[in-house]
């Protein structure tokens, strides 16, 4: 029977997921820098996006395989994506130019949007800021197609320039590189009365760009910037030793891949764009539209003056009575499970496990999976301090976490000389995972209650208080030999294991599910009571 339902594609039904972030922003009762920092997020999620599934299909579109899609549809898709995403940018243009800034401005936040609209008494400031604090770090690299090779780094701003020679007339163009790693992106000017004051760092150059070249009028400028493809592949059959020795290179060219998308400020003239598109050879199915001021994601880091804007308190994490400093985790395990619910509980209970492990004479062997942990990280140190204890530990590290890649080698190394056992990715397989199991032993070696830990979040100080996610601590020994067995495909001692209770990607999770959605329509058939409850990020397998 031919299905009557309708799905969306994945890639569309991602941007209408960006575009409720977005809307957020739109949201007149939410505390306006919130709404600021929606916009910074729904900007870094396109990025990310652009970078990895646009610049898929490109490939797709260009010659590459696929199994999901061929060339001409991948053109089609890439036309939708341009489509959708350029009428978000209406609105994204529409909040923050007349809502955001104005907001702002009603608290007594100034935020000058261009030269024109500065105002008398920081005409000064913003001269000698320019002349003392951006002008050092400036360097003017001439576009010249087929004479001068200019290379745009990924995701780094630019500001174009055209400028006319007044003894030629002849127009020359220019290239400067913002330098963020110097200045701040966003400038704070003396405060005036009861108003605050901030600029744009690149809107101060422009202020004062006649002063970088003498001898010539100026025309125009124009900030662009490039994304460039992220995604990293390696050979999913090669060795875990040449897999980690292929992403120390890759990771490395990451910023240096092929273009997916070229931004430019949509007020740019069509002979101007025309001019910058043949010099640095973007195709144009590459061009986005963007607005004045582009990498708004930077918004996340907008100084807030006026202490009277907060900024909106998310609850602190709860921590169970349940399970105070005293309170044994292992012991109240024992009784019975028990569920955590992040960000409204805290992390610091799966701490005080991973604690209560190191200091327990009876725990022999702990076992984590890693894919995203927090920088200077509380469960790693743990982990280290348990080695250090003499307990046996088994880090699993999925190296292909993408842009956690780098991270998670380092870890991994300082792990390792801490005498850590490190498993590095499987051929063929990507472990998500985010499982955790203290095995503990008696005295004549037999082993004793143990615990076992499964969670649909990483094992991250930092996203626990953000992100939504469920956390088990459990005792039941169905599991934890469950468990125990999952750990050992990991290390490669079992090829073919046999899971009771836990559904385990590769192995039973799919049967199992597809056994269980047949009752489920066996049920309805029958009209007696049915439904299936799935909560996920991504539904992709098509039977």
């Amino acid at each position: 029977m031919e299905s009557k339902y309708h799905y969306f594609k994945r890639d569309i039904s991602w941007l209408s997921f960006n575009y409720r972030v977005l809307l957020e922003a739109d949201d007149d009762s939410l505390p306006l820098y919130e709404r600021i920092n929606f916009i910074s997020i729904y900007s870094s999620n396109l990025e990310e996006f652009y970078k990895i599934r646009v610049a898929e299909h490109k490939a797709i579109a260009s010659g590459g395989q696929s199994d999901d899609m061929t060339q001409e549809e991948a053109r089609h898709l890439i036309h939708q994506i341009t489509e959708v995403v350029n009428n978000q940018m209406e609105d994204r243009i529409r909040i923050y130019e007349r809502k955001i800034v104005p907001a702002l401005r009603d608290h007594h936040i100034v935020f000058y949007q261009s030269k024109q609209e500065v105002e008398p008494f920081h005409q000064e400031f913003i001269r000698n800021f320019f002349k003392e604090e951006i002008f050092p770090y400036l360097q003017p690299v001439p576009v010249c197609k087929n004479r001068i090779k200019t290379f745009l780094r990924d995701n780094r701003l630019y500001l174009s320039v055209r400028v006319t020679r007044k003894d030629t007339g002849e127009k020359e163009y220019y290239i400067i590189k913002l330098p963020y790693s110097k200045v701040p992106r966003f400038i704070e000017l003396p405060r005036q009365g009861e108003n605050f004051y901030l600029m744009y760092m690149e809107d101060i150059i422009k202020a004062n760009i006649d002063r970088m070249f003498p001898g010539y009028e100026l025309d125009c400028s124009y900030c662009c910037k490039i994304s460039r493809d992220a995604d990293i592949f390696v050979d999913d059959a090669a060795s875990s030793e040449v897999m980690v020795e292929q992403l120390r290179k890759k990771v490395k060219k990451r910023k240096i891949g092929a273009v997916c998308r070229f931004v430019y400020d949509r007020k740019m003239p069509a002979d101007y764009l025309e001019f910058l598109v043949d010099a640095f050879g973007i195709n144009r199915d590459e061009l986005v539209p963007g607005d004045k001021h582009l990498n708004l994601e930077d918004l996340s880091h907008l100084p807030n003056p006026h202490k009277e804007l907060y900024v909106q308190l998310k609850p602190r994490p709860m921590k169970l009575n349940c399970l105070d400093e005293k309170e044994s985790i292992f012991r109240y395990v024992n009784k019975k499970d028990l569920m955590l619910h992040f960000p409204y509980h805290s992390f610091g209970h799966f701490i005080h496990f991973l604690y209560e492990a190191v200091h327990d004479p009876a725990c022999r062997e702990i076992m984590i999976t890693q894919y995203r942990v927090a920088e200077n990280s509380e469960v790693i140190n743990t982990l280290i301090a348990a080695a250090q204890n003499g307990k046996k530990v088994t880090v699993f590290v999925e190296l292909k976490a993408r842009f956690d890649e780098e991270n998670n080698l380092a870890t991994a190394e300082m792990m390792k000389r801490a005498g850590i056992h490190i498993i590095f990715s499987i051929p063929g397989l990507k472990v998500h995972a985010k499982v955790a199991l203290v095995l503990r032993y008696n005295k004549e070696g037999k082993q004793t209650r143990s615990y076992a830990y499964i969670s649909t979040g990483n094992f991250n100080e930092k996203t626990a208080r953000i992100y939504a996610d469920s956390g088990l601590f459990t005792s039941n020994e169905v599991i934890v030999n469950d468990l125990h067995t999952l750990f050992r495909v990991l290390r490669k001692e079992v090829t073919e294991p046999r899971f009771k209770r836990l559904l385990v990607a590769r192995f039973n999770l799919l049967p199992e599910l597809r056994r269980r959605i047949g009752y489920e329509i066996n049920m309805a058939k029958a009209g007696k009571e049915a439904r299936i409850v799935l909560k996920m990020n991504a539904l992709q397998d098509p039977a």
